[in-house]
Formats: structure tokens, C-alpha cells, sequence
């Protein structure tokens, strides 16, 4: 019987011809793939509205995005934004003259799952409504007072605040967890890179009164 010797340089230009087309088969496989998963990031202005607007000033905010592209025009992502606020016209005790509010700050975070539809499509323009639900934090902090005799509470936050030389004391929760939903619409502006401008209402279900923000946020999103 007769073998056939392999020529070593024509196996080994065999063995890289099929690893250079996995590669390109796989790079084209992973930009396909990535035209169906969508993600973003902003920050901006946080307005208080409601009763949240007679107890914080205009804060600041951080959101970012990530999730499926089910087609050009719907997704469906995880949303997180992250707001901070200064805390005004709370927790005074006239009788003390004491004003537990100096100081003081609150963080809202909230992470929610937003379905999002592009309603309107140009070339490098498009506009959109998102909307979802899910969980909110609001973490009140109120510095140590000095050293006097006072009680202040407040019925928004739901907290009361007591000091003495001895020392400072919180009735309440200061960290409540919530439900909540947000809903709003933004333009996006780009093809595959987008900067976007956005403009939600975010509403938490808190006790007594619920939290309410509406952020300006700007963005880029991939």
C-alpha cells in the first residue's frame, strides 16, 4: 500500500487559512450580535417636584443603561440613576432656634426595568418614550447637632430628630426601600454613537407624601 506524505507548509497554510476565516466569521458574528444589545450613560440637573420641592434644592444626578434591542425601534433595559439633594425647610425647632435641616443632604437611587420605544426616525435624529418600574432608596443625612436641647420632626421625611449635651437621637426611617416608576422621552442625536437629552419623572411611593423628581439628563449612548 502507498501513503502520501503531507506537505508540512501546505498543512500548515490550510490550518492558518481556517483560523483567519474563524476569526473574521467571529468578528463579524460579535458586530452583529452587538447591534442587538444597547447601553448609555448621563448625568445632569435633578428638579424636586411635589412635596419634595418644599424640603430639597435643585440637585444633581448620575443614570446609566444597559440592555436588549429587540428591533430598530424597541429595547427593553436596566435603568439606575443616582440623585443628590440639599435638604432645606425641615426639622426646625422654634423653641430651640435649632435648624437640623444646616447640612443636611438626601440620596435617592432607583433601578428600574424601562422598555423604550423610538417613534420617530431620521437619519441621524430620533425620539422616544421610555417607562418601567422597580426599586428606590431615600437616605436622609442629618449631621450631629452641637450641643443643645431641642426636638424637630417632620412629617414628609417621617423622622424626628432629638438632640441633647448627651448626644443626638433619629425616630423613623431615614433609609427607606420603595417601589416606584419613572416615565419620559428624550432625542437622540447620531448614528452608532448617540448623544442624547432626556427628561423623566421619576415617582416613589413613600409614606405620607410621595417622592418626586424630574432630572434633565445628558447622555451618550451606544
Amino acid at each position: 500500500m502507498l501513503v502520501r506524505m503531507v506537505d508540512p507548509l501546505k498543512l500548515r497554510r490550510v490550518f492558518f487559512g481556517a483560523l483567519l476565516v474563524g476569526v473574521l466569521s467571529f468578528n463579524s458574528y460579535g458586530q452583529d450580535g452587538l447591534r442587538h444589545v444597547t447601553f448609555g450613560a448621563g448625568a445632569g440637573f435633578s428638579f424636586p417636584v411635589g412635596q419634595l420641592e418644599n424640603h430639597a434644592e435643585t440637585g444633581f444626578h448620575f443614570a446609566a443603561a444597559g440592555g436588549a434591542r429587540f428591533n430598530s425601534r424597541l429595547s427593553l433595559g436596566l435603568d439606575f440613576a443616582l440623585h443628590y439633594f440639599n435638604v432645606h425647610n425641615s426639622f426646625h425647632s422654634p423653641v430651640a432656634g435649632v435648624d437640623f435641616s444646616l447640612g443636611s443632604k438626601v440620596r435617592v437611587w432607583s433601578l428600574t426595568v424601562n422598555p423604550t420605544y423610538q417613534f420617530w426616525k431620521a437619519e441621524k435624529f430620533t425620539t422616544y418614550v421610555t417607562g418601567g418600574y422597580g426599586l428606590y432608596n431615600r437616605q436622609l443625612q442629618i449631621p450631629t447637632p452641637g450641643p443643645v436641647t431641642a426636638t424637630a420632626c417632620d412629617a414628609f421625611w417621617n423622622v424626628c430628630v432629638s438632640s441633647s449635651p448627651a448626644g443626638a437621637s433619629l425616630s423613623g426611617n431615614i433609609n427607606p426601600y420603595r417601589g416606584g416608576y419613572n416615565a419620559g422621552s428624550g432625542v437622540n442625536i447620531g448614528t452608532r454613537t448617540k448623544f442624547f437629552v432626556e427628561l423623566r419623572y421619576h415617582h416613589m411611593f413613600t409614606t405620607n407624601s410621595p417622592t418626586e423628581i424630574i432630572p434633565l439628563t445628558f447622555g451618550v449612548r451606544w
